[in-house]
């Protein structure tokens, strides 16, 4: 992508855009700034220094190889082997059109800030450009501070950004042309009623570019008559519940049993109808009642500390240890879990989610 031209033992001069090269005089750029610091300060820097990059520009137009395939992850700050070409459209300092920039432009200037690895990168729909999600560290990153167009005849244009023009994540696959379900001939000839029933594929890339499903409220919903397949059964029976929002991961489980007395349950339950005073063998979640004392499932909120791949997360088991999460709601009755159209509120806080995946030690 780069090409970094020298001007003496280490300051650099220019840095000319090539399609198709590799960043790796950037990785080096930002590892010798990083030990410097170091040993000036005994700590890492949390910004690195600036290069202004020359983009050629026959090379500022949607049909860059680069551009086509996607070479770009994060929003804002982006992953070193994002293509400049794709960050400049992604922040809207150049529109993402097929044709070239008029002949009277020269090349575009774009001065650019290394930093440090982040923790993930977020996918976001930007101008009519998507980023990729990458959910660990990696070399170095990079945002873009100023771009300037620099015309044939002298002088040069400022130009902004657009960072606003953004909207929501949307599925990764969607044929609805295929799966479709209707209900009578009557729908099956009304265009608008066999919309009504399409059903959308719910595949998604995750925060570690793993396929997992769309957050539906049907997937995690307790539905049907078999209690064995309600969402808090299998959470009981080892399945851990993985949720994410378009920069974190949480973990549902199931985290034991807790006693109440039945004096305390009397208080709990007081003012209610008499059926839910009753006594009964089994309840819909998960309660055991004897003469004296309530048995009841509780389970666990919590926030991964590091976003890891499965087998990363297999091989530490499943849950993770506590060392990988942060408590964030322990001992928590399955009423304290209500799902939305959404997400979820857990002891009513509302985290709004994307995607969920059942994880299970086998």
């Amino acid at each position: 992508m780069l090409t970094l031209l020298f001007s003496g033992k280490s300051e650099i001069s220019s840095v000319v855009y090539k399609v198709g090269e590799c960043m790796q005089e950037l990785i080096k750029l930002w590892k010798e700034h990083e030990a410097s610091h170091g040993e000036k300060n005994g700590e890492t820097s949390v910004t690195g220094p600036t290069l202004e990059i020359r983009i050629p520009s026959e090379h500022v137009t949607a049909t860059n190889r680069q551009v086509r395939g996607g070479q770009l992850w994060g929003t804002d700050i982006y992953t070193d082997d994002s293509d400049l070409v794709a960050v400049l459209m992604h922040t809207g300092y150049c529109r993402p059109t097929a044709s070239p920039p008029p002949s009277a432009i020269q090349e575009l200037r774009a001065t650019v800030r290394i930093l440090p690895p982040q923790d993930c990168y977020i996918s976001t729909l930007r101008n009519n450009v998507r980023s990729r999600a990458w959910g660990a560290a990696i070399g170095c990153s990079y945002r873009v501070e100023r771009c300037c167009i620099v015309k044939k005849a002298g002088g040069s244009i400022d130009l902004e950004p657009c960072l606003t023009h953004t909207s929501t994540v949307e599925p990764t696959l969607a044929p609805v042309v295929v799966e479709r379900m209707m209900t009578t001939r009557a729908a099956a000839s009304n265009a608008l009623r066999q919309q009504r029933f399409v059903r959308e594929v719910t595949i998604q890339y995750n925060l570690c570019n793993e396929p997992w499903i769309k957050y539906s409220i049907s997937i995690v919903a307790d539905k049907g008559l078999k209690k064995t397949l309600y969402t808090s059964a299998r959470l009981k029976k080892g399945e851990v519940l993985y949720l994410e929002t378009h920069s974190c991961r949480y973990e549902l489980c199931f985290n034991g049993e807790k006693i109440i007395k039945a004096s305390q349950l009397s208080q709990v339950h007081e003012g209610e109808n008499e059926k839910n005073q009753n006594h009964t063998s089994n309840s819909t979640n998960g309660e055991r009642n004897d003469s004296e004392n309530t048995v009841v499932d509780v389970f666990r909120w919590s926030r991964c500390k590091k976003l890891l791949p499965q087998k990363v997360m297999r091989s530490l088991g499943i849950p993770l240890p506590l060392e990988h999460v942060e408590v964030l709601e322990e001992n928590l009755d399955w009423e304290d879990v209500q799902w939305s159209q959404t997400g979820v509120w857990i002891a009513g806080k509302e985290y709004s989610l994307a995607r969920v995946h059942f994880l299970s030690v086998n």
